[in-house]
């Protein structure tokens, strides 16, 4: 009888969070899904169009659409980011020569609506290949600066050594509805 109770009120308590991972080709969005839901990094492939992984952290339920990078994808992050509770926008640290590419994707997004007031986590990956761009380069490259209606943070990261993955964590589980 009392895990039956306990499955109940845990049906009842949990929270839920639809998350979009989005970022250009190979800045390791995959890697990280990975990580957040396993614990640990594995091999990858590229995405071809997306993946979708569910898996709970804490009290909070999280499912998160990985949507491939690749140029011809890059339309349909639109469709999802509307509709998510969170967005995870991964950037390639340590590829300072794809740093405009993300900045054009990633405002293109932010001025068409399809973000809004939805939190947004950048996340510089790949920081533990030298070298790489830092958080005040990468907010200078992306001009975060001059974005208002978007709350947003950048969180450096390595998703293959899982180096800093607690503070992703924790910074979704504080997101939660």
């Amino acid at each position: 009888m009392g895990q039956v109770l306990r499955k109940l009120l845990e049906t009842f308590y949990t929270k839920k969070l639809d998350i979009v991972v989005i970022g250009l080709e190979n800045s390791g969005k995959t890697t990280l899904l990975s990580v957040l839901a396993h614990g640990e990094a594995v091999e990858t492939v590229p995405t071809i169009g997306l993946n979708v992984k569910v898996f709970q952290k804490g009290k909070v339920n999280m499912k998160c659409w990985d949507i491939g990078g690749q140029a011809q994808y890059r339309s349909e992050w639109s469709r999802y980011a509307k509709g998510c509770d969170v967005v995870l926008y991964v950037v390639d640290a340590a590829a300072p020569q794809k740093m405009a590419t993300a900045k054009k994707e990633l405002h293109k997004l932010l001025d068409d609506g399809s973000i809004g007031s939805t939190p947004l986590l950048v996340l510089a990956n790949k920081i533990d290949i030298q070298p790489h761009v830092g958080e005040t380069e990468l907010i200078e490259r992306l001009q975060l600066n001059y974005v208002m209606d978007t709350p947003w943070m950048v969180l450096p990261i390595s998703a293959l050594h899982c180096t800093n993955i607690e503070q992703v964590v924790e910074w979704l589980t504080s997101q939660g509805k």
